[in-house]
């Protein structure tokens, strides 16, 4: 005897969630001169932590659909000291998206923000970038 299983019958797929999700208004919270746990407080752990540049910071976010499709996000801070001087990323999405979010619960309020800020506000660029996941 054979197993025969029915074409009808599909396995399970399930979507699967990698990385640390930011959405552009809790970016637009981050402030340039605040410290790691200002930022750490509203980002979030980093994903990737490098121990050669302990200064940086990368926010990487994967979603692998059910269906095959791919969403993918990243966001670099970079500091000097304990201080925030780079930020910067790519396909951040505007907003909690309950299709793309891994949680629909929105994060807690933000400290405080520091009085004092620097005013050149650089974007992370070309070789500072977070790799992409495949």
């Amino acid at each position: 005897m054979t197993n025969y299983v029915p074409s009808i019958i599909k396995p399970y797929k399930f979507d699967i969630q990698q990385g640390n999700y930011v959405t552009q208004a809790d970016i637009d919270r981050v402030k340039i001169g605040m410290t790691k746990d200002q930022v750490k407080y509203i980002l979030g752990t980093p994903l990737l932590n490098d121990a050669f540049h302990a200064n940086r910071w990368d926010y990487v976010y994967r979603l692998k659909k059910a269906d095959g499709k791919v969403y993918e996000s990243r966001y670099t801070v970079i500091f000097d000291g304990d201080k925030l001087v780079k930020k910067g990323g790519e396909n951040v999405p505007e907003n909690a998206d309950p299709v793309l979010s891994p949680v629909t619960q929105s994060k807690p309020a933000a400290k405080p923000e520091p009085t004092s800020q620097t005013q050149d506000q650089s974007q992370v660029t070309g070789t500072e970038r977070a790799p992409v996941l495949k």
